[in-house]
């Protein structure tokens, strides 16, 4: 029970880091960024990303890895017939290659954000929404995920 209790917590706190991070800068960083000057909002943008990059790519991280053990090893899917035959293993298949794809998403889109954003002396045009496509699609899949958890709280 102590470690279900311990790999649920991490799974939570992880899961709101990210989500967290991904709101504080689809609704607030972001749109603050891009009222402001390419030069100034570029010079801000470089300060952050470090810090942030790390914290969602380890919150990530733990979200996936806590989320395979708890419905593994700590919790009902410990069969391919529990995985593939019931709505339960189902949901967390769904939610697990959900969670893939926005860590693949992130990953990527992190990685080629700047080029997408800024050109030499400003902003690109289409900035503002690429940022919205792009943040907008993770905060969906977000919501998918959650929608997966609630469903596998009631064993769906």
């Amino acid at each position: 029970m102590t470690w279900l209790l311990l790999v649920q917590w991490l799974h939570i706190v992880a899961g709101l880091a990210w989500f967290g991070g991904y709101l504080v800068l689809a609704l607030g960083v972001w749109p603050a960024l891009l009222r402001r000057p390419a030069a100034e909002a570029r010079a801000t943008w470089q300060a952050l990303e470090g810090g942030l990059g790390t914290l969602m790519m380890l919150a990530g991280t733990v979200v996936f890895w806590a989320g395979l053990a708890r419905g593994t090893l700590l919790g009902p899917v410990r069969s391919f017939e529990a995985l593939f035959g019931t709505a339960y293993g189902l949901t967390f298949l769904t939610a697990m290659v959900l969670t893939l794809g926005l860590t693949v998403h992130g990953a990527v889109s992190s990685r080629s954000l700047p080029a997408k954003v800024w050109d030499d002396g400003g902003f690109r045009p289409g900035a503002a929404a690429y940022v919205r496509r792009t943040y907008g699609l993770s905060l969906a899949v977000f919501a998918a995920v959650l929608a997966c958890m609630v469903l596998m709280r009631f064993g769906l």
